[in-house]
């Protein structure tokens, strides 16, 4: 996946987490675990928790992120980031993840 596409805009499709479609920006691609981590333009706000950041890595394991830069949309794998659980020092870290907050969805790019 090229760095080309840091920045981009992309719209994570409503699904089982969010009834809506959301906007949000890639702001970093890890190629080699294939992740990217967005930045959603309106913090999501579910019962008593927000989120800003969301991890997201393709669905099958056919498909690598290229997929995305070429056809404009991935099936993804995603998981929403609590915004008192998110490090800036190590910000694709789901290791605090035990359940929750997390679907199957598409990314498209806006």
């Amino acid at each position: 996946m090229s760095s080309s596409l840091i920045g981009q805009k992309v719209i994570i499709r409503n699904n089982d987490f969010s009834s809506q479609d959301l906007n949000a920006s890639i702001i970093i691609i890890n190629e080699d675990k294939k992740t990217v981590l967005l930045e959603l333009e309106e913090p999501l706000k579910n019962t008593n928790t927000t989120y800003r950041y969301v991890v997201a890595s393709p669905r099958l394991s056919k498909d690598d992120l290229g997929v995305l830069d070429t056809t404009g949309i991935l099936g993804c794998s995603v998981t929403w980031v609590p915004n008192d659980k998110y490090d800036p020092s190590s910000p694709m870290d789901l290791s605090w993840w035990r359940g929750g907050a997390a679907t199957i969805t598409d990314l498209c790019i806006n």
